[in-house]
């Protein structure tokens, strides 16, 4: 695991990680911080019946306060909405921006940030079990997606579903699946947003993969971020346009924006 004290550094360290799985790969990225486990969904610390009521009381009281889908159906978007505005669900939030994942993993100020960079492709592959095309993701409206969507809406019970059994056995649903987020506002267009989505393991990626015995080198890179540089990087990452209000951009976060210029001058 690498340790990044600036913008440069934290570049070439891609550039490099992302030479050893093809420069054809376009990552994924993650910033996190503090103590929390790595890399696991906050509905893994809610019971089955928790996360089922959790989700159906956003969706029910969600659409007066903000432009929704559809109340009936479209349960991937409302799921990709509650992860969104910070209901607990076994959504993970990435970026196809890593300057955008640097600044969520520094900019609450808490200790031990860091950042990861996903191969989406390669993690689907395990997932499904089968080569994908380029480009082929299993979106949460087919088949595969459709089941890892209905985990978090049915008290995490399968059986309602008429599955294919055959192609159950192929796939692996204890391997998280990687999911491109449907836009549904200017905050996930802004932040680039995509997601993953835990299926029925709920626990962080590491603890996945070791239990399974797969080498997660190819699908996932850690970086330590010092925690000393984090001011410095905060700069950094302002000059180059990444701050709070093109992150969030609404007013509270431009007034955010505005004391911190201030803030920088003293």
């Amino acid at each position: 695991m690498r340790t990044i004290e600036s913008i440069t550094q934290l570049i070439r360290a891609i550039d490099d990680d992302l030479s050893k799985w093809g420069r054809e790969i376009k990552p994924w990225f993650r910033g996190e911080s503090g103590d929390q486990p790595p890399l696991c969904p906050k509905i893994a610390n809610f019971s089955a019946n928790e996360e089922n009521y959790l989700l159906h009381s956003f969706r029910r009281q969600a659409g007066a306060l903000a432009n929704s889908p559809p109340r009936e159906g479209h349960t991937d978007m409302w799921l990709f909405k509650a992860q969104h505005y910070g209901v607990p669900t076994r959504l993970l939030d990435w970026t196809e921006g890593a300057l955008l994942a640097l600044y969520f993993a520094i900019n609450r100020g808490n200790q031990n940030p860091r950042m990861y960079m996903l191969n989406p492709h390669h993690i689907n592959e395990l997932a499904s079990g089968q080569e994908l095309d380029d480009y082929e993701y299993p979106l949460s409206w087919v088949e595969l997606g459709r089941l890892y969507v209905a985990l978090a809406w049915e008290h995490r019970d399968l059986a309602k579903h008429d599955i294919n059994p055959g192609q159950v056995a192929q796939w692996d649903l204890d391997i998280p699946l990687a999911f491109p987020a449907t836009y549904q506002d200017q905050r996930m267009i802004a932040q680039r947003s995509c997601f993953t989505i835990h299926g029925t393991a709920l626990k962080p990626f590491a603890d996945i993969f070791q239990s399974k015995g797969i080498d997660f080198a190819p699908c996932l890179v850690e970086y330590e971020i010092d925690f000393k540089c984090r001011e410095e990087l905060l700069r950094e990452l302002s000059i180059l346009g990444i701050s709070a209000a093109t992150i969030f951009p609404d007013l509270d976060h431009l007034s955010q924006d505005l004391i911190s210029d201030i803030s920088r001058k003293k």
